[in-house]
């Protein structure tokens, strides 16, 4: 019986460990840069577009830019956790009308 009372703590201890540590890795804190340039381009005459991308597909980059082909970036917002679990990026291109 004694064996089975040991090995019953044990279970919680674990159990326990292995939810502080979901708990630890999920709750890091979120690390956000960003930057933003001047296009040149009078604000009355600007056609401005912004997208969300996933920094960590290359291939979604690539569409997203190719797609803004021809237009200035003039904002990029870079969001992720310490752990890089996700990291996500709002971009913003600028042209002429």
């Amino acid at each position: 019986m004694h064996y089975y009372l040991r090995r019953a703590n044990m279970k919680r201890i674990i159990g326990l460990l292995v939810i502080a540590c979901a708990v630890v890795a999920s709750c890091a804190p979120a690390n956000i840069t960003s930057s933003k340039w001047d296009s040149g381009v009078n604000w009355a005459n600007a056609q401005t577009r912004c997208e969300q991308v996933d920094m960590r597909s290359n291939t979604e980059m690539a569409q997203v830019f190719a797609k803004y082909d021809g237009w200035k970036l003039v904002y990029i917002s870079e969001y992720t956790t310490g752990h890089k679990f996700g990291t996500d990026a709002a971009v913003c291109f600028e042209r002429s009308k």
